[in-house]
């Protein structure tokens, strides 16, 4: 039919497992190449939807099987592509597990009275880290240097019928260094505040 789209099909080379595309004017012409589809070449879709329903169904019902030969072939690059991606994967886990020990290790050597980061969420009781490898305890100190920072801030966007719905605050949580505040710095993200009496 005149206007009709043209068609990429996406293609796989079952001998050497190369991926490749071919266009074809319209369905019509893809659907015959499709038939007599070359040895070897496998069909794995079409590179660009928007075709119909019907004419993707018609294709697929034109495609010639694959023979038993063909078949194989598919099987051992399927196989060879499953095993080089499960490699790949052990690979990043043992490299995830590395540097999460490295960074473990570097938190037990670091300074005890470092800043710590503390997250408060309106709905959440207790202050979380947010650095899962620091292992310091919170202190009382932190705890409440981080109620007060998040009650001041609070008092900002009361007026508009908000509240603090999150609050990230960094912290000393021990001794203080001169010329510092123990809540150093901190970030925050107001929602609309809850009907009084809901936490």
């Amino acid at each position: 039919m005149p206007g009709m789209s043209k068609v990429m099909l996406r293609l796989r080379d079952l001998q050497t497992g190369d991926g490749f595309t071919r266009e074809f004017p319209d369905v019509d012409a893809a659907t015959t190449w499709l038939a007599d589809r070359p040895r070897f070449n496998e069909c794995l879709g079409v590179v660009f939807e928007g075709l119909t329903r019907e004419d993707n169904d018609r294709m697929r019902a034109a495609m010639r099987p694959l023979d038993d030969e063909e078949r194989a072939s598919m099987n051992r690059l399927d196989a060879a592509e499953a095993e080089a991606k499960a490699k790949r994967a052990e690979e990043r886990r043992k490299e995830a597990e590395a540097s999460e020990k490295a960074q473990r290790d570097a938190a037990k050597g670091a300074d005890p009275n470092r800043p710590m980061e503390l997250e408060y969420r309106y709905d959440r009781e207790e202050l979380l880290k947010t650095d899962k490898f620091d292992d310091r305890p919170i202190t009382a100190e932190a705890i409440e240097a981080v109620k007060a920072w998040v009650a001041e801030r609070m008092e900002w966007v009361a007026d508009r019928g908000q509240t603090v719905g999150q609050a990230k605050v960094v912290v000393y949580p021990n001794d203080v260094p001169k010329g510092k505040e123990r809540a150093s710095s901190g970030t925050f993200i107001p929602v609309t505040a809850p009907p009084k009496g809901q936490n």
